[in-house]
Protein backbone atom coordinates (compact mmCIF):
# COMPACT_ATOMS: atom_id res chain seq x y z
CA UNK A 1 0.00 0.00 0.00
CA UNK A 2 1.54 3.45 -0.68
CA UNK A 3 0.71 6.05 2.55
CA UNK A 4 0.85 9.62 1.83
CA UNK A 5 4.22 11.43 2.22
CA UNK A 6 4.57 13.83 5.43
CA UNK A 7 4.94 17.08 4.75
CA UNK A 8 6.09 20.33 6.74
CA UNK A 9 4.09 21.93 8.78
CA UNK A 10 2.97 25.71 8.19
CA UNK A 11 3.59 27.47 11.68
CA UNK A 12 2.33 30.77 11.06
CA UNK A 13 -1.06 32.18 9.76
CA UNK A 14 -1.53 34.28 6.68
CA UNK A 15 -2.02 37.65 7.27
CA UNK A 16 -5.01 39.41 8.15
CA UNK A 17 -6.04 41.03 4.13
CA UNK A 18 -9.07 42.97 2.62
CA UNK A 19 -10.75 39.77 1.82
CA UNK A 20 -10.40 38.17 5.03
CA UNK A 21 -11.35 40.65 6.96
CA UNK A 22 -14.73 41.02 4.69
CA UNK A 23 -15.40 37.30 5.23
CA UNK A 24 -14.89 38.09 9.40
CA UNK A 25 -16.92 41.33 9.17
CA UNK A 26 -19.96 38.90 7.63
CA UNK A 27 -19.27 35.96 9.76
CA UNK A 28 -19.92 38.44 12.20
CA UNK A 29 -22.88 39.95 11.27
CA UNK A 30 -24.38 36.90 10.70
CA UNK A 31 -23.85 35.41 14.26
CA UNK A 32 -25.20 38.45 15.98
CA UNK A 33 -28.67 38.21 14.13
CA UNK A 34 -28.65 34.82 14.36
CA UNK A 35 -27.84 34.66 18.72
CA UNK A 36 -30.39 37.98 18.90
CA UNK A 37 -33.22 35.56 17.45
CA UNK A 38 -32.11 32.44 18.53
CA UNK A 39 -29.49 31.93 21.56
CA UNK A 40 -28.81 28.49 20.87
CA UNK A 41 -27.77 29.43 17.04
CA UNK A 42 -24.61 31.34 18.68
CA UNK A 43 -24.11 27.89 20.22
CA UNK A 44 -24.37 26.45 16.58
CA UNK A 45 -22.10 28.89 15.48
CA UNK A 46 -18.81 28.10 18.15
CA UNK A 47 -19.60 24.35 17.44
CA UNK A 48 -19.42 24.94 13.77
CA UNK A 49 -16.42 26.99 13.49
CA UNK A 50 -14.36 25.24 16.29
CA UNK A 51 -12.05 23.11 14.36
CA UNK A 52 -12.36 25.62 10.71
CA UNK A 53 -10.23 28.28 12.35
CA UNK A 54 -9.94 30.65 9.34
CA UNK A 55 -6.94 31.62 11.11
CA UNK A 56 -5.19 35.28 10.18
CA UNK A 57 -2.76 36.84 11.87
CA UNK A 58 -2.71 40.67 13.19
CA UNK A 59 -0.32 42.48 15.31
CA UNK A 60 0.92 40.40 18.02
CA UNK A 61 -2.32 37.78 17.61
CA UNK A 62 -4.41 35.34 15.64
CA UNK A 63 -8.12 36.34 14.37
CA UNK A 64 -9.95 33.21 14.13
CA UNK A 65 -13.83 32.59 13.52
CA UNK A 66 -14.08 31.04 16.97
CA UNK A 67 -13.03 34.36 18.65
CA UNK A 68 -15.12 36.58 16.17
CA UNK A 69 -18.23 34.16 16.75
CA UNK A 70 -17.53 34.45 20.42
CA UNK A 71 -17.63 38.44 20.29
CA UNK A 72 -20.47 38.47 18.15
CA UNK A 73 -22.21 36.29 20.71
CA UNK A 74 -22.17 38.28 23.70
CA UNK A 75 -23.41 41.71 21.37
CA UNK A 76 -26.22 39.33 20.72
CA UNK A 77 -27.16 38.93 24.18
CA UNK A 78 -26.52 42.07 25.15
CA UNK A 79 -28.68 43.49 22.90
CA UNK A 80 -31.69 40.69 23.91
CA UNK A 81 -30.59 42.12 27.28
CA UNK A 82 -30.75 37.95 28.64
CA UNK A 83 -29.92 38.19 32.48
CA UNK A 84 -26.73 35.92 33.10
CA UNK A 85 -26.28 36.23 36.29
CA UNK A 86 -29.91 34.33 37.03
CA UNK A 87 -27.75 31.18 34.67
CA UNK A 88 -24.31 31.27 35.97
CA UNK A 89 -25.08 30.79 39.44
CA UNK A 90 -27.31 28.08 38.88
CA UNK A 91 -25.50 25.05 41.03
CA UNK A 92 -23.98 23.28 38.50
CA UNK A 93 -22.81 25.69 36.08
CA UNK A 94 -21.15 27.89 38.84
CA UNK A 95 -19.37 25.63 40.06
CA UNK A 96 -17.44 24.40 36.93
CA UNK A 97 -17.62 28.25 35.70
CA UNK A 98 -15.21 28.86 39.49
CA UNK A 99 -13.24 25.73 38.14
CA UNK A 100 -12.24 27.28 34.95
CA UNK A 101 -11.44 30.94 36.57
CA UNK A 102 -9.15 29.65 38.97
CA UNK A 103 -7.27 28.10 35.97
CA UNK A 104 -7.04 31.00 34.65
CA UNK A 105 -6.07 32.90 37.53
CA UNK A 106 -3.61 30.59 38.61
CA UNK A 107 -2.35 30.83 34.70
CA UNK A 108 -2.15 34.84 35.58
CA UNK A 109 -0.65 34.39 38.30
CA UNK A 110 2.23 32.75 37.11
CA UNK A 111 2.96 36.12 35.13
CA UNK A 112 4.86 37.59 38.16
CA UNK A 113 7.35 35.29 38.16
CA UNK A 114 7.65 34.25 34.24
CA UNK A 115 10.62 35.18 32.69
CA UNK A 116 8.81 35.56 29.58
CA UNK A 117 5.49 37.83 29.42
CA UNK A 118 4.32 36.96 26.82
CA UNK A 119 3.58 33.64 26.55
CA UNK A 120 2.08 33.69 29.96
CA UNK A 121 -0.06 36.80 28.97
CA UNK A 122 -1.25 34.35 26.08
CA UNK A 123 -2.47 31.41 28.09
CA UNK A 124 -4.18 33.53 30.10
CA UNK A 125 -6.37 34.96 27.95
CA UNK A 126 -6.36 32.07 26.32
CA UNK A 127 -8.04 31.00 29.44
CA UNK A 128 -10.19 34.10 30.17
CA UNK A 129 -11.76 33.29 27.12
CA UNK A 130 -12.50 29.53 27.67
CA UNK A 131 -14.13 30.64 30.58
CA UNK A 132 -16.51 33.06 28.52
CA UNK A 133 -16.93 30.38 25.78
CA UNK A 134 -18.29 27.96 28.98
CA UNK A 135 -20.14 30.80 30.43
CA UNK A 136 -22.27 31.83 26.86
CA UNK A 137 -23.01 28.36 25.86
CA UNK A 138 -24.47 27.73 29.10
CA UNK A 139 -26.48 30.86 29.21
CA UNK A 140 -27.14 29.80 25.34
CA UNK A 141 -28.56 26.64 26.19
CA UNK A 142 -30.24 27.46 29.48
CA UNK A 143 -32.59 29.94 27.77
CA UNK A 144 -32.90 28.21 24.62
CA UNK A 145 -32.39 24.20 24.76
CA UNK A 146 -32.63 23.20 21.54
CA UNK A 147 -31.60 19.76 21.34
CA UNK A 148 -32.17 19.03 18.09
CA UNK A 149 -29.76 21.56 16.66
CA UNK A 150 -26.68 20.67 18.92
CA UNK A 151 -27.54 17.07 17.88
CA UNK A 152 -27.49 17.51 14.23
CA UNK A 153 -24.62 20.28 14.22
CA UNK A 154 -22.43 17.59 16.41
CA UNK A 155 -23.61 15.31 13.52
CA UNK A 156 -22.73 17.45 10.86
CA UNK A 157 -19.16 18.71 12.31
CA UNK A 158 -17.93 15.52 13.36
CA UNK A 159 -18.61 13.97 9.96
CA UNK A 160 -16.87 16.57 8.10
CA UNK A 161 -13.63 16.69 10.47
CA UNK A 162 -13.68 12.67 10.04
CA UNK A 163 -13.94 12.81 5.56
CA UNK A 164 -11.06 15.84 5.65
CA UNK A 165 -8.76 13.99 7.93
CA UNK A 166 -9.31 10.00 6.78
CA UNK A 167 -7.87 10.73 3.36
CA UNK A 168 -5.02 12.33 4.69
CA UNK A 169 -3.56 8.67 4.76
CA UNK A 170 -2.76 8.65 0.82
CA UNK A 171 -2.41 12.59 0.40
CA UNK A 172 0.05 13.26 3.75
CA UNK A 173 -0.13 14.83 6.78
CA UNK A 174 2.27 16.85 9.08
CA UNK A 175 3.32 14.34 11.10
CA UNK A 176 4.08 10.21 10.56
CA UNK A 177 5.35 7.31 12.43
CA UNK A 178 7.62 4.49 11.17
CA UNK A 179 5.89 1.00 11.21
CA UNK A 180 7.77 -1.61 9.68
CA UNK A 181 10.44 0.59 7.97
CA UNK A 182 7.43 2.31 6.46
CA UNK A 183 7.09 5.77 6.83
CA UNK A 184 2.54 6.41 7.81
CA UNK A 185 1.56 9.56 7.92
CA UNK A 186 -0.78 10.32 11.03
CA UNK A 187 -4.05 12.06 10.23
CA UNK A 188 -5.20 15.44 11.87
CA UNK A 189 -7.77 16.99 9.44
CA UNK A 190 -8.50 20.22 10.16
CA UNK A 191 -7.03 20.00 13.75
CA UNK A 192 -3.77 20.76 15.02
CA UNK A 193 -2.08 17.60 15.19
CA UNK A 194 -2.78 13.95 15.37
CA UNK A 195 -3.27 13.89 19.21
CA UNK A 196 -5.73 16.21 19.15
CA UNK A 197 -7.87 15.20 16.06
CA UNK A 198 -8.14 11.83 18.65
CA UNK A 199 -8.99 14.54 21.73
CA UNK A 200 -11.78 16.42 19.73
CA UNK A 201 -13.08 13.15 18.29
CA UNK A 202 -13.37 11.87 22.11
CA UNK A 203 -15.31 14.91 23.16
CA UNK A 204 -17.54 14.68 20.15
CA UNK A 205 -18.37 10.78 19.21
CA UNK A 206 -19.57 10.26 23.21
CA UNK A 207 -22.68 12.82 22.12
CA UNK A 208 -23.30 11.09 19.13
CA UNK A 209 -23.28 7.62 20.56
CA UNK A 210 -25.53 8.79 23.48
CA UNK A 211 -28.10 10.37 21.35
CA UNK A 212 -28.09 7.26 19.48
CA UNK A 213 -28.70 5.33 22.15
CA UNK A 214 -30.58 6.92 23.99
CA UNK A 215 -33.25 8.68 21.10
CA UNK A 216 -32.85 5.85 18.45
CA UNK A 217 -30.45 4.59 15.67
CA UNK A 218 -30.39 6.86 12.62
CA UNK A 219 -27.83 5.68 9.42
CA UNK A 220 -25.63 9.33 9.58
CA UNK A 221 -25.53 8.54 13.16
CA UNK A 222 -23.91 5.22 13.09
CA UNK A 223 -21.86 6.09 10.16
CA UNK A 224 -20.35 9.17 11.79
CA UNK A 225 -19.04 7.62 14.65
CA UNK A 226 -17.78 4.52 12.39
CA UNK A 227 -15.78 7.43 11.01
CA UNK A 228 -14.79 9.15 13.70
CA UNK A 229 -13.74 5.23 15.00
CA UNK A 230 -11.26 4.54 12.08
CA UNK A 231 -10.08 8.35 12.26
CA UNK A 232 -9.03 8.20 15.47
CA UNK A 233 -7.35 4.55 14.98
CA UNK A 234 -5.30 6.70 11.94
CA UNK A 235 -4.01 9.51 14.21
CA UNK A 236 -1.87 6.90 16.35
CA UNK A 237 -2.63 8.31 19.01
CA UNK A 238 -2.46 6.19 21.96
CA UNK A 239 -3.67 8.11 24.52
CA UNK A 240 -6.66 9.17 22.04
CA UNK A 241 -7.30 5.82 21.19
CA UNK A 242 -7.35 4.01 24.84
CA UNK A 243 -9.54 7.54 25.88
CA UNK A 244 -11.83 6.84 23.01
CA UNK A 245 -12.60 3.54 24.08
CA UNK A 246 -13.73 4.48 27.68
CA UNK A 247 -15.62 6.90 26.75
CA UNK A 248 -17.64 5.09 24.52
CA UNK A 249 -17.94 2.18 27.35
CA UNK A 250 -18.62 4.75 29.92
CA UNK A 251 -21.75 6.05 27.37
CA UNK A 252 -22.79 2.26 26.31
CA UNK A 253 -22.72 1.36 30.40
CA UNK A 254 -25.22 4.63 31.27
CA UNK A 255 -27.40 4.28 28.44
CA UNK A 256 -28.37 0.62 28.63
CA UNK A 257 -31.20 -0.42 31.76
CA UNK A 258 -30.30 -4.50 31.99
CA UNK A 259 -28.25 -4.83 34.72
CA UNK A 260 -26.94 -8.13 32.76
CA UNK A 261 -26.29 -5.63 30.59
CA UNK A 262 -24.31 -3.29 31.99
CA UNK A 263 -22.22 -6.06 33.73
CA UNK A 264 -20.95 -7.12 30.40
CA UNK A 265 -20.46 -3.37 29.28
CA UNK A 266 -17.85 -3.10 32.62
CA UNK A 267 -16.10 -6.41 32.20
CA UNK A 268 -15.70 -5.19 28.41
CA UNK A 269 -14.62 -2.32 28.93
CA UNK A 270 -11.67 -4.11 31.57
CA UNK A 271 -10.78 -6.16 29.04
CA UNK A 272 -10.39 -3.82 26.03
CA UNK A 273 -8.21 -1.04 28.22
CA UNK A 274 -6.38 -3.94 29.50
CA UNK A 275 -5.77 -5.19 25.70
CA UNK A 276 -5.35 -1.90 24.30
CA UNK A 277 -2.33 -1.07 26.80
CA UNK A 278 -0.55 -4.11 26.28
CA UNK A 279 -1.31 -4.10 22.51
CA UNK A 280 0.06 -0.59 22.17
CA UNK A 281 3.18 -1.92 24.32
CA UNK A 282 4.26 -4.48 22.11
CA UNK A 283 3.78 -2.23 18.52
CA UNK A 284 5.64 0.32 20.54
CA UNK A 285 8.70 -1.63 21.69
CA UNK A 286 8.64 -3.23 18.49
CA UNK A 287 8.81 0.61 16.50
CA UNK A 288 11.18 1.43 19.08
CA UNK A 289 13.53 -1.91 18.09
CA UNK A 290 13.31 -1.10 14.64
CA UNK A 291 13.29 2.60 14.36
CA UNK A 292 14.99 4.11 17.75
CA UNK A 293 18.37 5.94 16.45
CA UNK A 294 16.15 7.44 13.00
CA UNK A 295 12.70 8.16 15.22
CA UNK A 296 14.57 9.89 17.51
CA UNK A 297 16.22 12.11 14.82
CA UNK A 298 13.41 12.71 13.06
CA UNK A 299 11.63 13.77 16.37
CA UNK A 300 14.75 16.56 17.06
CA UNK A 301 14.69 17.81 14.07
CA UNK A 302 10.92 19.00 14.08
CA UNK A 303 11.75 20.62 17.41
CA UNK A 304 10.24 17.52 19.21
CA UNK A 305 11.20 15.07 21.75
CA UNK A 306 10.19 12.22 23.58
CA UNK A 307 7.94 11.92 26.49
CA UNK A 308 10.57 10.45 28.59
CA UNK A 309 13.00 13.49 28.09
CA UNK A 310 10.01 15.75 28.44
CA UNK A 311 8.66 14.49 31.22
CA UNK A 312 12.10 14.65 33.36
CA UNK A 313 12.59 18.15 32.02
CA UNK A 314 9.57 19.12 33.13
CA UNK A 315 10.53 17.48 37.20
CA UNK A 316 13.86 19.37 36.87
CA UNK A 317 12.75 22.38 35.68
CA UNK A 318 9.51 22.45 38.71
CA UNK A 319 12.47 21.25 41.09
CA UNK A 320 13.99 24.38 40.63
CA UNK A 321 10.37 26.33 41.45
CA UNK A 322 8.88 24.46 43.25
CA UNK A 323 6.25 26.78 44.70
CA UNK A 324 5.20 29.31 41.83
CA UNK A 325 6.85 27.04 38.76
CA UNK A 326 8.69 28.73 36.08
CA UNK A 327 5.84 31.01 34.33
CA UNK A 328 2.87 30.05 32.00
CA UNK A 329 4.04 29.59 28.28
CA UNK A 330 7.78 29.19 29.35
CA UNK A 331 8.13 25.55 29.43
CA UNK A 332 8.70 25.35 25.57
CA UNK A 333 11.66 28.10 26.37
CA UNK A 334 13.43 26.72 28.95
CA UNK A 335 13.14 22.34 27.63
CA UNK A 336 15.99 23.28 25.02
CA UNK A 337 18.39 25.36 27.20
CA UNK A 338 18.17 22.11 29.56
CA UNK A 339 17.60 19.47 26.87
CA UNK A 340 20.56 21.32 24.95
CA UNK A 341 18.62 20.52 22.23
CA UNK A 342 16.61 22.43 19.75
CA UNK A 343 13.37 21.59 21.20
CA UNK A 344 10.29 24.09 21.46
CA UNK A 345 7.46 22.03 22.50
CA UNK A 346 5.54 21.63 25.59
CA UNK A 347 5.54 18.95 28.27
CA UNK A 348 3.29 16.81 26.70
CA UNK A 349 1.25 15.98 29.54
CA UNK A 350 -1.55 18.22 31.37
CA UNK A 351 -0.46 17.55 34.69
CA UNK A 352 3.44 18.08 34.36
CA UNK A 353 2.80 21.05 32.22
CA UNK A 354 0.83 22.62 35.07
CA UNK A 355 2.95 21.82 37.80
CA UNK A 356 6.06 23.10 36.19
CA UNK A 357 4.45 26.04 34.81
CA UNK A 358 2.47 27.75 37.63
CA UNK A 359 3.42 25.43 40.59
CA UNK A 360 1.11 24.15 43.15
CA UNK A 361 -1.40 27.00 42.24
CA UNK A 362 -1.71 25.72 38.95
CA UNK A 363 -1.81 22.04 39.74
CA UNK A 364 -4.23 22.43 42.28
CA UNK A 365 -6.85 24.55 40.32
CA UNK A 366 -6.16 22.00 37.13
CA UNK A 367 -6.90 18.75 39.45
CA UNK A 368 -9.91 21.08 40.94
CA UNK A 369 -11.37 21.40 37.34
CA UNK A 370 -10.87 18.03 36.08
CA UNK A 371 -12.50 16.79 39.31
CA UNK A 372 -15.52 19.33 38.98
CA UNK A 373 -15.60 18.23 35.30
CA UNK A 374 -16.50 14.58 36.25
CA UNK A 375 -18.25 15.19 39.68
CA UNK A 376 -20.21 17.56 38.45
CA UNK A 377 -22.27 15.22 36.81
CA UNK A 378 -21.32 11.54 38.34
CA UNK A 379 -25.00 10.26 39.52
CA UNK A 380 -26.87 12.77 37.67
CA UNK A 381 -26.30 11.93 34.30
CA UNK A 382 -29.40 11.33 32.75
CA UNK A 383 -29.51 13.09 29.60
CA UNK A 384 -27.70 12.79 26.38
CA UNK A 385 -25.63 15.78 27.03
CA UNK A 386 -25.01 15.24 30.91
CA UNK A 387 -23.90 11.16 30.04
CA UNK A 388 -21.55 12.48 27.14
CA UNK A 389 -20.13 15.18 28.97
CA UNK A 390 -19.41 13.06 31.90
CA UNK A 391 -17.91 10.25 29.51
CA UNK A 392 -15.94 12.78 27.11
CA UNK A 393 -14.28 14.09 30.84
CA UNK A 394 -13.35 11.12 32.37
CA UNK A 395 -11.68 10.16 29.24
CA UNK A 396 -9.73 13.23 29.11
CA UNK A 397 -8.76 13.01 32.47
CA UNK A 398 -6.91 9.63 31.36
CA UNK A 399 -5.54 11.32 28.70
CA UNK A 400 -4.18 14.81 29.59
CA UNK A 401 -1.44 12.34 31.04
CA UNK A 402 -0.16 11.90 27.81
CA UNK A 403 -0.88 14.97 25.83
CA UNK A 404 -1.63 18.74 27.33
CA UNK A 405 -4.45 19.02 25.16
CA UNK A 406 -5.96 22.29 26.16
CA UNK A 407 -3.22 23.98 25.22
CA UNK A 408 -4.70 23.77 21.28
CA UNK A 409 -7.72 25.92 21.28
CA UNK A 410 -10.07 23.47 18.92
CA UNK A 411 -9.66 20.81 21.61
CA UNK A 412 -10.27 23.35 25.03
CA UNK A 413 -13.10 25.40 23.42
CA UNK A 414 -15.11 22.22 22.32
CA UNK A 415 -14.41 20.49 26.05
CA UNK A 416 -15.75 23.99 27.34
CA UNK A 417 -18.64 24.06 24.81
CA UNK A 418 -20.15 20.34 25.97
CA UNK A 419 -19.51 21.41 29.35
CA UNK A 420 -21.21 24.64 28.98
CA UNK A 421 -24.40 23.01 27.48
CA UNK A 422 -24.34 19.84 29.79
CA UNK A 423 -24.30 21.28 32.91
CA UNK A 424 -26.73 23.85 31.45
CA UNK A 425 -29.06 21.04 30.46
CA UNK A 426 -28.54 19.42 34.20
CA UNK A 427 -29.73 22.50 35.59
CA UNK A 428 -32.69 23.07 33.79
CA UNK A 429 -33.36 19.34 34.78
CA UNK A 430 -33.12 20.67 38.70
CA UNK A 431 -35.28 23.53 38.14
CA UNK A 432 -38.28 21.33 36.49
CA UNK A 433 -38.19 19.14 39.15
CA UNK A 434 -38.46 21.72 41.60
CA UNK A 435 -41.11 23.15 40.43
Amino acid sequence: MQFGPVLPAVSTAPRLDATSAVVYIAFFAVVVYATYRRPAAGVLALIFCDPFAFSRSIGFTTLTLSKVALLAIVIGFLLRRMSLPAVLLTRPVRSLLLSVTLVAAAVALSMWHANALAPAGRETLKWLEYAVIFAVCAAAYYSDPDEALVRWSVLIVTALVAALAIPELFTGANSGIIIARTEVPRIAGPLEGPNQLAAYLGLMLPVILAYTLKEGRRWPEIIAIAAGIIATLLSFSRGGIVSLLLALFIVAFLCVQSKLAKSIFAAAAVIVLIASAAAWRIVAGGIGLVTAGAHHRIEIRGGLGTRRDLWEAAVSLWRAHPLWGIGAGNYELEVGKLLRAPIKTHANSFYLQSLVEGGLPLLGATLFLIYNSIATFLGRARTPLTIAALAASTALALHFILDLLVFYPKVGMQWMILLGIASADLARGKDQAAT
